[in-house]
């Protein structure tokens, strides 16, 4: 539903009670009348204006969403084309000859990707943020070998693909989110999906 269940039901009740209201002291006749009181006419009136806005409401809310998904680790999170899963993360003191930055700490977590789709789709490993901090992000690191989550890659309808993603962080960073932001074809923002992990 575009709208939120409660503005609709808010104004379905107001509705409602206008028109019990009415029929209470006899406002509302339902016998054969060619010409409307005033009382009646302006309840019409009511009516009409509450059913307008709930279709403009409907119509505003369907332009586009802006839910947010949160999950932790090792839930998997089922977006519009394709259901994605991060295990819980640790520091590891190197990986593969990638050098960690002073101050800082490598952490490792697998992610598997599962096109649930009808068609071919593209994942790409930079289109999951890595956000920690108040305002501090980036992306897991390159892949520099074959069990990496590799830049891009094309998943057939069903097929899913596992891989390390690895990411500096800061020393004393215990706490970080994988953040993915679906588009929709007009170019406006989806669903937003937030994983968060902990050391």
């Amino acid at each position: 539903m575009c709208v939120t269940l409660e503005i609709f039901l808010n104004l379905l009740f107001h509705l409602i009670k206008i028109i019990v209201e009415n029929m209470r002291w006899n406002r509302i006749t339902f016998g054969d009348t060619t010409v409307l009181s005033k009382t009646t006419f302006n309840l019409y009136k009511t009516v009409l204006c509450v059913l307008t806005l709930v279709a403009a409401l409907l119509l505003a809310g369907c332009g586009g969403s802006d839910a947010s998904i949160r999950a932790k680790a090792s839930e998997t999170v089922q977006t519009a084309l394709f259901d994605f899963t991060c295990d819980t993360p640790r520091v590891v003191d190197g990986y593969n000859n990638i050098t960690t930055p002073d101050g800082q700490k490598l952490v490792i977590f697998m992610m598997t990707v599962t096109n649930t789709s009808n068609e071919t789709y593209d994942i790409f490993k930079d289109d999951f943020q890595i956000q920690w901090g108040k305002d501090d992000f980036g992306v897991a690191l390159d892949a520099v070998d074959d069990v990496m989550m590799p830049d891009a890659t094309t998943l057939q309808p069903g097929e899913s693909l596992s891989g390390w993603m690895l990411v500096n962080l800061p020393q004393d960073t215990n706490d970080f989110v994988v953040a993915y932001q679906e588009m929709l074809a007009d170019g406006s923002n989806g669903n937003a999906y937030f994983v968060d992990l902990s050391l």
